[in-house]
C-alpha cells in the first residue's frame, strides 16, 4: 500500500489514490458497524435459543460467566502483550537455549550408547551421581525434620 502511495506521488495520481482510500476507509467503517450489528443479533437469537430450554435467568447467568471468562483471558493476553520487550527477547533465548541443547543431546545419544557399550563401567558415573543425591537429599531432609522437632 505504501508502494502504491509512492508511486502515485511520483506520477502525479496521488489525489485520486488518497481519495479511492477515502472512500474504502468509510466502506470498511460501514462493514464493521454492519458486522457489530450482526453478532449482536446472533446473540440474541443465542440467548433466546438458549432460554427456550434452560430459562431466562439461568441463560442470563451463563452468558454472563461465559463473557467474564472472555474478559480474563483477553486481561491475561494483555498481561502478556505489555511485558517488556527485553523479556521477551530473554524467553525467546531461554527457549532457543533448550532447544539447541535437546538436539545436541538427542543426536549425541548413538555416540554415548557405542561407548557405554565399550566400556560398561561407565554405567557407574549416572547411578553413583543418582545415589548421591538421594544419600544428601535424605541428610537435609533428615535435618530439617529434626531442626522442626526441637
Amino acid at each position: 500500500m505504501i508502494g502504491q502511495l509512492v508511486a502515485k506521488l511520483l506520477t502525479g495520481e496521488a489525489g485520486v489514490y488518497i481519495a479511492r482510500m477515502q472512500r474504502l476507509a468509510v466502506l470498511y467503517a460501514a462493514l464493521t458497524v454492519f458486522l457489530l450489528m450482526m453478532l449482536g443479533f446472533l446473540l440474541g437469537a443465542l440467548f433466546i435459543f438458549v432460554a427456550g430450554y434452560i430459562g431466562n435467568l439461568y441463560t442470563a447467568l451463563a452468558f454472563a460467566a461465559g463473557f467474564f471468562v472472555l474478559i480474563l483471558i483477553a486481561w491475561i493476553l494483555t498481561i502478556i502483550a505489555r511485558r517488556p520487550p527485553r523479556k521477551r527477547a530473554d524467553d525467546r533465548l531461554q527457549r532457543d537455549i533448550a532447544s539447541i541443547a535437546s538436539v545436541a543431546a538427542l543426536s549425541n545419544i548413538p555416540l554415548i550408547f557405542q561407548t557405554v557399550k565399550k566400556r560398561k563401567g561407565l554405567l557407574l558415573v549416572p547411578v553413583a551421581a543418582a545415589t548421591g543425591w538421594g544419600v544428601w537429599r535424605a541428610i537435609s531432609s533428615y535435618r530439617e525434620r529434626s531442626r522442626w522437632e526441637d
